[in-house]
Parts: C-alpha cells; structure tokens; sequence
C-alpha cells in the first residue's frame, strides 16, 4: 500500500526578480490559508520588499495562493523527499524498504547513482533473481502472480515474467574485489577458464583489460586494480541475458575505467547491463541511461525514472528531480575549481629530495624528482596504476629503503590502499589512536566523515565505504607532521567523496598541515588540491614524477599521458570525459587543451 503524503515536506523557491510586491499582497498573500485563519507563519514582504515564508511553515495548502501569482516560475512549490509509494521489498519490521526498480532495457547500458545504503544492490539482485521481491509483506511473501498482477502494464512486467519461470540468467561483478581471494584460489587463468562461458574471448577480453601478463599469477598476490580487472573479465567473459557490474572502477586508473568502460558499453549491444558507479567520468563514458536513487540510507530507497545521462547526472548534482517536482538533497553539489594555488607562500614543512629504487634485473624500476609541501597544502598524486605512487609514499614515509635520496627525518601518517578488517568494534579501533569524545575529533573528523552511527559495529561488519571512512579517520586523528592518503575515494559514494573533500580541506587549514592524496577521482583532485606530482613511465617496468606543479597543469599533462581529453560542462562545472573520436575531444586536441579550462 502507498503510504499518505506527508504535507508538511515541501519546500518554495521564490525569484525575487519577478516579484512586485503589491500584487504578491493581493495574490499570494491575501489567499495564503495561514494569513485568512489569521495565524502566523504565512507569506510575508519584509522591509526589503522581498516576498518570503519559512520553510518549516510551508504546506502544501499553499499551492492555492502561489497559484494566485500571475506570473509564472516566479513561486515554485518543491516537494521534498518522502517515504511514499509501492513497496518492491522490505527486509523485516523496521528494516529497509526499496521502492521501485531500475528498468533493465536490451542494447542500453543503464547507470545506477545514488549515495551507499539506498539500495541499489538490493535492486541488482531483485532483477537477477537472487531476491524475491516480497511487495513489503516480509511475514507472509506474496506469490508470483501476485507480484506480477502488481507490475502488468509497467516496463518491468516482461523482465519479472522471465524471472517467474526462472528463464533469465546474470553475471554480477562484485563491488568488494579484494575479498576475491578468500573466495577463489590458484592462478588467474584457472579462474577465468572454469568461469567462462567464452572461452574462446578469453585472450582477446584479458589483452584488452591489460591482464594477460597476469594469467600465470595466483590470486592472493594480485593488487587491488588487478583484482578488479579480474573481476570485470570473469563477468564480460560469462554467456548471460543480463549483465551487472558493482562500482568497476574502484582501484583502476583513468585509462583502466576507459578500456574496462570500453568493454561494458560493447557488452550492451545485445545484452541488457546496469553498472553502480560512484566515479562520474566513468559513469559518463558507459551510461546510455541513469536511473537515481534517493531516500534515507539504511532505511528507504527510491528509484527515479530512467534519464538522459547528462540529465541524470546533472539532476542528481543538483540535488532535485524535475520530472517529479523532488528535492531530495538541501545542497547542490558544485564542483568549483580550487583557484590558483598561492601555498608557495605559506611556510615550507618538508623538502624530500629525489629518490631511486631498482627492485633488481627485469624487476620495476623508480626516479622520482624532488619537492616541497607548505602548511595547509594539498597535493595531488596521480598516475596510471604500476607507476610506482604507493612506492613513493613509502619511501617517503620511511617503510620502503630508497637507493638514493633519503627518507626525511619526519612523523608521516599513512592511510594505505587497501585496509584490513580486524575483530574490534570502530570505536575500539578509533580510541587506540585518539580520544573519540574530544570535541575536535568530533567536529574535525567523526561528524563530517559520519562514524558516530558506527561506533558499535564490528569493524569486520563494515562496508568498503564504511570501512574506508574509519581509515580516513584513523589516519587524520593521529598525531604527525604530514598526512598521506592512498586512494581515500575507492567505495565512497558521490556525497561521500564531496564530503571528504571538505574535510580534508578544513583539516588542512585548521591543523595548517599538508595532506597528500594518491587517488584517480580527478573530479575530487580538482576539487581539493593545490598542486599535483603526474607519475609517467611503463606500467610494471619503470616509472618517474614530475616535481609538483599547479593541479591543473598537472591534470592536463596527465590526461595528455593517457590520450583522453576532459570537457567543463557549462552547467555544473564539472570535469567530463569526451568521448574519444567526438567533435569536441578533436576540438581540444587541436588546441593543445586536454583538460579544458
């Protein structure tokens, strides 16, 4: 059953421009319902002359005296997010509700977006048949006619009919790949060839993907970037009717998401694909479709409509769904670009000189040029995977002996790349490192990254997302002259990485620390850093840096590394991918601009 409208949950935009305030008196004001019962609360002009109400007052009795306005889009009514509509499923008494599902569609590669906990795996699995939708009847499930009587006529009602008489099959790529080993063992190719339905792509799928040097390698000495690669080609490499893929960029570098969103995008030519994304360029390269969740993490989810990718994306930034008249976020998310760097100009904390390490003959091989951080700087590094970044860090933190350069005499506090869970609760973890009830622990690090809600979970319990987040946490609570974090976005959903953003950008400010941050996000780099180091070389083989240069020289010189040029879309601001062989990617290329200012 629907549930009833809450009329409390709207919200009003007014322009002011298009408001005079004496017909605002006799229109709007004058048949505001609150102001004829003679209560407080309705619309008023203030001194200014401006036309205003409360949001907490507004109430969708309202509707009759906007409507009174002649001139229109100057008051606009906006209903904001609530739990209403026909249950898909629900858990158990209390638990989370979905509400609505994604419309898997042949030949279309649909992107699913939306913060973690909101449903979209839930969803994956409903349409792979591994859940029964149960219509939120968790005590007595309803039977298949009953679901299906609930979904003729609608765009799901083919997909359930095949689900019904279990004629439909799917491949899922999971989103925790680095738990892939305690799942398989033995060497990649034994792997992909008892998985394989395709045998005969095996070489073609593994050369393209860039594993084909890993066939021979056991599964438990695979990094995290090659685990995910692994995952993607067992998943492209099966013979099924439907395809879906959880977060397939976590752990890839930028040409990695290319040639992975390459394959997915073929895949959906003839077979129905849904892909979770959180990594928007990618999502923007593989996505024909978008449907938006939104809702209450934990507690209910909701599906929009399938939109335009550029809509989708753009609506889901903009924290409001036109077609429905929903603001389902207070805040935009806005991707404005960190002005010219002026940290040159702060104090110097560290000089680290350059550094070499040779792993022995036919072994990979690093130079590195020397730099400097200042106080409150962020800075960026970046590259393709097997360049040596997480090297670098390790010399610079001391946990790796360079053959030249030495290690500086400084407190580095490390986040690694990949976190492993111990049998501890995350406020056990955090008080081994900080005391979590200080108010600026509280307020620097637990309230913005939203660990209070966690305390008391196992940490072995923990989402990626979640338990990335404690990482975070525990890496910045410590007390140390440099910060490094090696891939803080994997797992993350898009508020998520927005809210990082901040909190790295506040704490490095308020501690007047530097940070530095190796990830492939380069929406979140842009966001947050000052300057970049841009690591180059052959994958696996050798690598070298460059010294640290404004982010974005720094973004364009490495976009021109992998060959892809970035657009700004006029919208929004944000950084998007052309597609290769577009008008605009030759555009830029002919300018020289890989990363479009």
């Amino acid at each position: 059953m629907a549930t009833e409208k809450n009329s409390e949950k709207f919200i009003v935009a007014i322009d002011q421009e298009k408001i005079e305030p004496d017909l605002a008196r006799e229109t709007v004001i004058n048949f505001d319902p609150l102001n004829r019962a003679g209560k407080e609360g309705g619309f008023y002009i203030d001194e200014n002359e401006e036309l205003h109400i409360n949001d907490e007052d507004v109430m969708e009795a309202h509707k009759m005296a906007i409507n009174k306005y002649p001139y229109s889009n100057a008051i606009t009514m906006i209903q904001l997010p609530f739990e209403e509509g026909d249950k898909v499923h629900q858990f158990s008494e209390n638990s989370f509700r979905l509400y609505g599902l994604p419309v898997p569609e042949k030949g279309r590669s649909i992107g699913l977006i939306g913060e973690n906990g909101i449903g979209k795996t839930v969803s994956l699995k409903i349409l792979a048949g591994d859940i029964k939708p149960n219509l939120g009847e968790w005590e007595n499930p309803p039977e298949w006619k009953e679901i299906l009587k609930e979904y003729r006529g609608t765009g799901l009602q083919n997909h359930l009919e095949v689900l019904e008489k279990a004629e439909i099959s799917s491949a899922y790529k999971p989103q925790q790949v680095e738990k892939l080993p305690e799942v398989y063992s033995g060497e990649v190719r034994t792997l992909l060839q008892s998985s394989a339905e395709k045998k005969e792509e095996i070489e073609e799928i593994t050369k393209k993907l860039d594993i084909n040097q890993l066939l021979d390698r056991d599964i438990e000495n695979l990094s995290g970037g090659e685990l995910q690669r692994v995952a993607i080609a067992s998943t492209l490499l099966k013979e099924k009717d439907i395809y879906m893929f959880d977060e397939p960029s976590s752990f890839l570098d930028v040409k990695q998401r290319l040639n992975a969103g390459r394959e997915i995008v073929k895949l959906s030519e003839d077979r129905s694909v849904m892909t979770v994304e959180h990594d928007l360029a990618t999502l923007d390269l593989i996505a024909s479709g978008i449907h938006i969740f939104y809702g209450e993490p934990g507690g209910y989810g909701m599906v929009s409509d399938t939109l335009s990718t550029k809509e989708g994306i753009n609506n889901y930034l903009d924290g409001y769904l036109p077609p429905q008249n929903v603001q389902f976020r207070k805040e935009s998310i806005e991707f404005d670009r960190t002005k010219p760097s002026q940290v040159e100009q702060h104090e110097t904390v560290l000089e680290f000189p350059s550094f070499s390490k040779d792993f022995g003959e036919g072994e990979f091989e690093l130079k590195t040029e020397a730099g400097e951080l200042h106080e409150e700087e962020i800075l960026a590094v970046f590259g393709e995977n097997g360049l040596g970044k997480t090297v670098f860090a390790k010399m610079l933190a001391g946990a790796t002996e360079p053959e030249s350069g030495d290690s500086p005499d400084i407190s580095i506090s490390y986040k690694p790349q990949y976190l492993e869970a111990q049998d501890e609760t995350v406020q056990e973890a955090l008080s081994k490192h900080t005391n979590v009830d200080s108010k600026r622990f509280e307020n620097r690090i637990a309230e913005p990254l939203g660990l209070e809600k966690l305390y008391e979970n196992n940490l072995q319990d923990l989402s990626g997302g979640e338990l990335q987040r404690v990482g975070i946490a525990i890496c910045l609570s410590k007390n140390a002259d440099i910060y490094l974090l090696d891939e803080p976005s994997a797992y993350l959903d898009v508020e998520a990485r927005v809210e990082l953003g901040r909190t790295l950008k506040r704490f490095a400010r308020k501690t007047e620390k530097p940070l530095m941050v190796i990830d492939h996000d380069l929406l979140m780099l842009d966001y947050i850093a000052d300057r970049g180091i841009v690591f180059t070389g052959e994958p696996g083989i050798k690598g070298s840096s460059t010294q640290p240069t404004e982010i974005g020289q720094a973004i364009d010189l490495f976009l021109k590394e992998v060959d892809l040029t970035f657009r700004k879309d006029p919208g929004t601001g944000r950084p998007r991918a052309n597609k290769p062989g577009s008008q605009k990617d030759q555009e830029q290329r002919e300018k020289g601009e890989y990363y479009e200012k």
